[in-house]
């Protein structure tokens, strides 16, 4: 992959919002999508108006990536669907190693089941998602049961390692 190797890549765009189910995205090009790689990638993102944000250029199965667009971002740049949205993404080696720090009672599971490692293989987006899911809990039995579904997420992660061959 051209982009990993060395200094971040900055692609410009513009591409048509469009639904899939019920999400809503644009097309990344061919020429992004072949420095991208095969992988999902992380990305900074920028739709203007809104400030540049963390995604993942999701691959679309045809040698193709797909940028998500949630409600907050496509309300904050004024676009809806069938809209042409101007987009600037920059591919940056570094986002494919951030570390998301885990609280203690998550990482404590994760090594109890011996699935750390899978955990850390998981995308940082979908990490911190998870995270944030957990965090998000009032009470503590509700935390537990999150970071139990966590746990489950890391075994389904190791499983999916080992078919790959990893």
């Amino acid at each position: 992959m051209a982009a990993a190797k060395g200094a971040p890549s900055k692609h410009t765009f513009t591409a048509t919002l469009v639904r899939h189910g019920t999400l809503y995205g644009v097309d990344v090009p061919a020429a992004v999508s072949r420095r991208a790689g095969r992988a999902a990638t992380p990305v900074t993102v920028h739709v203007r108006p809104v400030p540049p944000f963390q995604a993942t250029l999701i691959p679309t199965g045809d040698g193709r990536h797909r940028i998500y667009l949630n409600t907050q971002v496509r309300k904050a740049a004024g676009v809806g669907r069938g809209d042409r949205v101007a987009v600037t993404l920059v591919v940056d080696p570094a986002l494919r190693t951030r570390q998301v720090p885990l609280p203690p009672d998550l990482r404590e599971a994760l090594v109890d089941e011996g699935v750390l490692e899978a955990w850390e293989s998981l995308p940082p987006g979908k990490r911190e998602h998870i995270l944030k899911w957990i965090e998000q809990a009032v009470h503590e039995a509700t935390r537990a049961k999150r970071v139990g579904a966590a746990v489950v997420e890391a075994h389904a992660r190791r499983e999916k390692n080992i078919d790959r061959g990893m």
